[in-house]
């Protein structure tokens, strides 16, 4: 009797072992590639991050960790999300301290306004499956779960946020080869995005004015600072360079009033909308507001040299202990030539910017198509933008058609792509 007891024991918890391991296996195959992506980098890391990136798009796809690390030899990370809110950056800055232990954290507020009206003003009711990218990549804890009741309060489904099996079991139909190949992007949590929106006037007065923040955006900022104080973590707020209105120019100064009336130690505030840092002509996006890779570049490179300069404890430029971010950057490196495609010439030229490479870009011995050549203002435009990067000369074969872009790589000065344009 006691032997059929125990054997029937032992068959529940082994029944329940194999449950768990399942349930667990049939989650993370269901679950979308975009979190590994973004997170792999973050959690395969040995040693700490000294700088924590976050806010929305604004972030995520303009702030370059490892062109920081490139550069000033700062260990960073991107947690940027699009429409990601203060309140769900209160709550994820919390979740990944468990994981590293920052010294600077740096939070765009790009949003604290534009989203205070929409819905509970904790979250974007539009945009729900992005922000399932930054609670999907931690696992079930106390502040995981305060997070949800609190973000989601006003959301019936909102312990999908906590069960992902729960909101990914009738994904059967979208499982494709990315599942079992997903992309490697080794941008550190980062994604620049690559296109070409020229901006020829770009005039915007301003008048100062500075309005309250709202009460919800305002709460959580001073749960941040109360959170980072209590842990010794610094903290910089920055509004990130983009195409702003009036409003945006607005938001801006009124973070600007509201910092120096309240002014704390270890907090910063950096308005970088009107410093010059970007070109409207030929660093802006397709979508006409976010920054293409020039402009990401531009900005990674005045932020990173602030911090460097301004934070020099977060620099380990010569520490051996840090020496595989240097084999990261080549990774990264080697991502970037994946990303130039045969035939674009205005997206390949962007990608040039920086020290990794260098270029020719040869133009035929044709009158007609020279006139067409320095008539196109874009590429004036671009290549000028990039400097020494790249050589603009004409073809020493009277008979080469087109024009032609040579890529070298700089770290072995071996030739790495090649591409005629018609």
């Amino acid at each position: 009797m006691i032997k059929q007891s125990v054997k029937r024991i032992l068959g529940v918890i082994l029944f329940g072992a194999i449950l768990f391991v399942s349930l667990f296996g049939v989650s993370s195959f269901l679950d979308k590639t975009d979190v590994d992506e973004k997170y792999k980098q973050f959690f395969a890391e040995e040693n700490n991050i000294d700088v924590i990136f976050m806010g929305t798009s604004h972030t995520y796809n303009t702030i370059l960790p490892q062109e920081i690390w490139n550069q000033w030899g700062v260990p960073s990370y991107n947690f940027g999300q699009s429409n990601c809110t203060i309140p769900i950056t209160y709550y994820v800055l919390q979740m990944l301290d468990e994981y590293t232990d920052p010294s600077l954290v740096v939070i765009d507020l790009f949003g604290v306004f534009e989203y205070a009206d929409i819905g509970n003003g904790k979250y974007r009711t539009d945009s729900r499956d992005q922000q399932r990218v930054q609670f999907d990549a931690f696992p079930l804890s106390s502040t995981k779960i305060e997070a949800v009741n609190d973000v989601f309060d006003d959301y019936e489904d909102r312990w999908d946020f906590l069960f992902k099996l729960a909101i990914y079991h009738n994904r059967w139909s979208e499982i494709g080869k990315a599942n079992f190949e997903p992309r490697n992007i080794p941008q550190k949590g980062a994604a620049f995005v690559l296109g070409h929106h020229a901006i020829d006037e770009y005039l915007l007065e301003t008048d100062g004015t500075a309005f309250d923040i709202p009460p919800i955006g305002k709460d959580y900022i001073e749960r941040i600072i109360g959170y980072c104080s209590e842990r010794g973590i610094r903290l910089l707020f920055t509004y990130l360079p983009y195409v702003f209105d009036q409003a945006g120019e607005d938001a801006a100064a009124s973070f600007e009033k509201y910092f120096a009336k309240n002014p704390r130690e270890n907090v910063g505030y950096l308005n970088l909308l009107e410093n010059d840092i970007i070109n409207y002509h030929t660093d802006i996006y397709t979508d006409a507001s976010h920054l293409n890779y020039i402009g990401a570049g531009a900005v990674t490179e005045w932020i990173g040299g602030y911090i460097a300069e301004n934070y020099p404890d977060t620099v380990h430029r010569d520490d051996p202990e840090y020496a595989s971010w240097d084999e990261d950057y080549d990774e990264y490196v080697d991502y970037k030539i994946s990303r130039f495609t045969a035939g674009d010439l205005y997206n390949n030229l962007q990608l040039l910017y920086g020290d990794d490479f260098t270029a020719e870009l040869i133009e035929p011995c044709d009158s007609q198509f020279h006139e067409r050549f320095i008539s196109d203002t874009t590429l004036q435009n671009l290549t000028e933008r990039l400097g020494d990067a790249i050589v603009c000369r004409v073809s020493d074969d009277p008979s080469a058609p087109y024009l032609t872009l040579k890529v070298t790589d700089r770290r072995t000065g071996e030739s790495v792509f090649e591409t005629v344009i018609e």
